[in-house]
């Protein structure tokens, strides 16, 4: 599958390429400049070089990575997500969107979480994309250093959030693309203000308590 990671510079982003070339699947690396993208694209090839994976990975503007892919991953921080997504809106046809995004501060030496108006950044950016466009939130909680560890089965749950249920078969198959991880559909996208908000406090506990890796696992 073609899959564009825009902002795919940043933590999460450099896991779920990394896995996802594993799993063969084509990758374009987006960001605000050419020249880094494809400098992180290179980083990240000469990486799964060294391990004998040979990956099919491109970097280009956000734009360009939006149109040339089947699914696209919003890796950007939460103050420029909405807006990069309308600046290149003309960009995104009937792809599938996800969206990890949380917006959070820091207060002191711990994080709370910090929804905008709509309620959520999964529907903040709803509100960004064209009509057509298949938004999932995905991805929120999972610990990006041990993400990006790709011969590390991670047994943790991801919680999906949208609309569309063909949207989100494919998100759960993208998921389990990844050893061990499992998806579970949390019902429509209204409810990612859920899921959002656990990200700050597992953030919170893994700076307590390092050198622990928290994540989420339903039992």
């Amino acid at each position: 599958m073609k899959i564009a990671l825009l902002g795919g510079t940043g933590d999460i982003a450099e896991g779920l390429v990394l896995r996802w070339s594993k799993a063969g699947h084509e990758i374009f690396i987006g960001s605000r400049s050419d020249e880094k993208a494809k400098k992180i694209a290179s980083e990240y090839i000469e990486t799964l070089s060294k391990l004998g994976i040979t990956p099919n990975i491109h970097g280009m503007p956000n734009a360009d990575a939006a149109r040339s892919a089947e699914v696209v991953v919003i890796s950007i921080p939460p103050e420029y997500a909405a807006s990069t997504v309308r600046q290149i809106r003309d960009s995104f046809t009937n792809q599938i969107v996800i969206t990890p995004v949380v917006s959070m501060v820091k207060k002191g030496n711990y994080f709370m979480y910090t929804p905008p108006p709509q309620g959520s950044c999964a529907l903040e950016i709803k509100e960004a994309l064209p009509e057509g466009v298949k938004l999932v939130s995905a991805y929120h909680n999972l610990p990006a250093k041990e993400l990006s560890k790709i011969d590390k089965e991670l047994d943790y749950d991801v919680v999906i959030c949208g609309d569309d249920e063909e949207a989100k078969a494919v998100v759960k198959k993208l998921t389990e693309d990844m050893p061990k991880l499992r998806a579970l559909d949390a019902g429509p996208l209204e409810v990612s203000m859920m899921v959002e908000a656990i990200t700050p406090l597992i953030i919170n506990l893994n700076l307590r308590y390092k050198p622990r890796h928290f994540s989420v696992k339903f039992v």
